[in-house]
Formats: C-alpha cells, structure tokens, sequence
C-alpha cells in the first residue's frame, strides 16, 4: 500500500510548521489554549525575548522557542487546533483496531470515546468506502 496522505495545514498552522516542523508544530498547537469563544483557534503570544523559564521554552524546547520569538517576536497567533487532524487519525486508528478483532468497548476505553460513538465512527467510515 502506498503512502496515506497527509492532511493539508492550515495557512495560520503552517507558518509555524516552516518554522519549527510539521510534528511540532501540531503538538505545539495541541497544547495551547482556545481563543475566547473561537473554539476552531487557539491563541498563543510569542514575546520579544524569553528566559530559559518560559512557557515558551516549557512547550517546545530552547532551540524550537528561540526560533519562534525570531520569527514571530511580539505577535499572538492564533492558528487553527487542527482537531480535524487528530480525529482523521483517530478514525483510522478505530477501524484499525476493529480488523485486528479488538472489540468495541475495548476501543472506545482505548480512544476515549462511548461504544455509541465509536459504532457510530464506524458505520460513517464504512457507508464513506
């Protein structure tokens, strides 16, 4: 089987993606805090300088943190959460489990989830094939 696809960033995210990294940058956005009532953003703001105790620092790492003040000094950002990312994952993840033969309840304990949803995941997947 070829490679899957990868999802598409959104512009907001892959200003940050050319910065410090696809992967990190998606775990950065993970981590951060929703803006207000904007549930599809979130909102982070990158200071002029920062010390090694830094949230900044805290989240990424020195190098990643430093990149990121150099790039974005003084700005909040507020780049999509990219969900629609994790719950692709996620789904793929389900049906998988599913193929192994894991049972229903076992995955949803595993993903977190009601057996409802996780039976309902699966007959959107499968009505999509």
């Amino acid at each position: 089987m070829g490679r899957e696809m990868v999802a598409r960033l959104p512009e907001s995210v892959q200003e940050i993606a050319e910065v410090i990294g696809r992967d990190k940058a998606l775990e950065f956005i993970g981590k951060l805090p929703v803006s207000g009532s904007r549930s599809w953003r979130v909102c982070v703001y990158i200071p002029k300088r920062i010390s090694l105790d830094h949230k900044l620092v805290e989240l990424l790492g020195w190098q990643d943190a430093c990149k990121m003040v150099y790039a974005f000094s003084g700005m909040i950002l507020q780049p999509s959460n990219c969900r629609f990312i994790h719950r692709k994952h996620r789904d793929r993840e389900i049906l998988r489990m599913l193929n192994e033969g894991m049972a229903i309840n076992e995955i949803a304990d595993r993903v977190e989830l009601s057996t409802y949803r996780v039976r309902e995941i699966v007959a959107l997947q499968e009505g999509s094939a």
